[in-house]
């Protein structure tokens, strides 16, 4: 890939984007995480009974980011050593996607049950979405994996 400063080789680019998806991880956590040190501070001004149903949502969003920043930096650390089509990547990322998808599960049900309106969330559906794209790429990853292989014994 050619730049303003010059040839770069894909070892340096595959760190850029490593450190790239960290800071990307690490803000999306510091948000969701101060959001729900602002919203405590909101609901404990006032004297609503709501506080579990409020933050229940937002730490499991919260629990499940975190658990994919994991992974994701694992899979990361992965393919910096140059193991990229290997059975551990592709359950990291099979484990990203089931994740997602429980987080949008639950969400579903912490509206469905502790939502004060009755009309639908669409965040839910973007997790379960998610999820099932994760879940297609590492089915992707598999073949890869298995094509990888039939490659090795054919040379």
């Amino acid at each position: 890939m050619k730049n303003i400063f010059g040839k770069k080789s894909s070892k340096e680019e595959l760190e850029f984007v490593m450190y790239c998806l960290i800071i990307m991880c690490v803000s999306c956590l510091l948000f969701v995480f101060f959001r729900n040190l602002d919203l405590c501070y909101d609901l404990g001004k006032d004297d609503t009974d709501g506080l579990i149903a409020k933050l229940l949502p937002e730490n499991v969003t919260l629990l499940a980011m975190a658990v994919c920043s994991v992974l994701i930096y694992l899979m990361l650390r992965n393919v910096q050593k140059g193991l990229v089509f290997t059975k551990q990547n592709s359950d990291l990322i099979m484990t990203i996607g089931i994740v997602l998808e429980c987080n949008g599960i639950l969400q579903m049900i912490f509206n469905a049950f502790l939502s004060d309106t009755k009309a639908g969330n669409t965040i839910p559906m973007i997790y379960l979405l998610l999820g099932v794209f994760f879940l297609f790429i590492a089915c992707l990853f598999k073949v890869g994996i298995r094509m990888k292989e039939e490659q090795d014994l054919t040379i």
